[in-house]
């Protein structure tokens, strides 16, 4: 009895203990171990609105304040027509210019005095980015004429003429229809600074003048945009009140001579202005004893302007920045630039 006994409580006790494996294997089906969840992605860095990080020329915070994208280099606008020119420097640009941008024949100037066919509007919507102004007082007035006073009768009298005020407010209509457009005014001036101010400021035109330190680097295209001082302006005269903006150019920039009778004599040589500063001026024009629209159709051909700008960038060893001409529509100074400045025609 004892032995069957003990079988009897060996029998129990290993039924139990398979009882409680089959138990434990269930438990083990119906819950799963939870899995870990996963660490949250960290939040990315503020871009930093002073870089420009897409290398297109405009502060990231200046993009983002006019809803463009800042890490696209395409999303930004042109500047003067080519995204490759809103990174570089006044200094490192070639500039499409007008001599006498005035005298043209549709602004009451004649055959004797005339320099261009079309008005400094037409112009800048061409292409031209630097207008150059005779500027005189006559009849009590500031205007645009051709000459100077070694004639025998003022040469307003001789050449036709029209207010600087007028000039002034076609670049201000410009540049309130072109906002990302720079542009630089030179002045070949017999009145005062004060007076070219007093013009400025009636035609609001003052805000867009851009200030440059004398030795300074010259800023981009694109800060200038940025800051909305999109003109600088240069005189041959210098200022006789302290005014910012009215730069003498024989202090900023280095000048060939400009009274050439044909263009076989054109060279390279320097003869005005500052041989260490960071601006050339090329004149590329036959205007002895008047300009000659026949000659500025020879001279005015892409490959000549081309060839001399290359020759003067090896002499000088650094580049023409400001390339005038006579009669702008003859030839093509504006493509003329755009292959020096290395860009592609649109």
């Amino acid at each position: 009895m004892r032995k069957v006994a003990s079988l009897v409580l060996m029998l129990l006790l290993v039924g139990s203990g398979l009882a409680g494996c089959l138990q434990s294997s269930e438990i083990g089906v119906s819950d799963p171990i939870p899995e870990a969840e996963p660490e949250p992605e960290p939040e990315p860095e503020p871009l930093d609105p002073n870089i420009d990080h897409d290398g297109d020329g405009f502060t990231t915070g200046w993009e983002l304040d006019n809803g463009w994208d800042p890490e696209d280099a395409l999303s930004a606008p042109a500047c003067n027509q080519f995204r490759e020119l809103c990174p570089r420097s006044v200094s490192e640009t070639v500039w499409a210019t007008t001599h006498n941008s005035h005298a043209s024949f549709d602004r009451n100037h004649n055959l004797v005095s005339g320099s261009q066919r079309t008005n400094i509007t037409a112009q800048m919507e061409g292409g031209v980015r630097v207008i150059n102004l005779d500027v005189h007082e006559y009849n009590n007035q500031t205007m645009l004429c051709h000459g100077g006073y070694d004639y025998p009768l003022h040469p307003c009298f001789i050449s036709g003429s029209w207010p600087l005020e007028d000039a002034f407010l076609e670049v201000v209509s410009f540049l309130e229809n072109n906002s990302f457009a720079v542009l630089v005014i030179t002045l070949e001036s017999y009145v005062t600074a004060q007076d070219v101010a007093n013009e400025s400021d009636a035609t609001n035109l003052t805000p867009y003048f851009h200030a440059q330190e004398l030795g300074a680097p010259w800023p981009s295209l694109a800060s200038l945009i940025e800051s909305g001082e999109r003109v600088i302006l240069f005189s041959q005269d210098r200022p006789e009140v302290d005014i910012p903006w009215y730069h003498y150019d024989a202090d900023y920039m280095a000048k060939t001579h400009w009274g050439f009778n044909d263009s076989a004599y054109f060279n390279c040589e320097l003869t005005r202005g500052n041989l260490s500063s960071s601006l050339r001026w090329l004149d590329h024009y036959v205007t002895d004893p008047i300009s000659s629209e026949s000659a500025s159709n020879a001279t005015n051909q892409v490959p000549v302007i081309v060839e001399r700008a290359d020759n003067c960038t090896e002499q000088w060893g650094q580049i023409p920045n400001f390339i005038a001409v006579d009669f702008w529509e003859q030839g093509d100074i504006v493509l003329a630039v755009e292959a020096l400045n290395g860009l592609d025609s649109a």
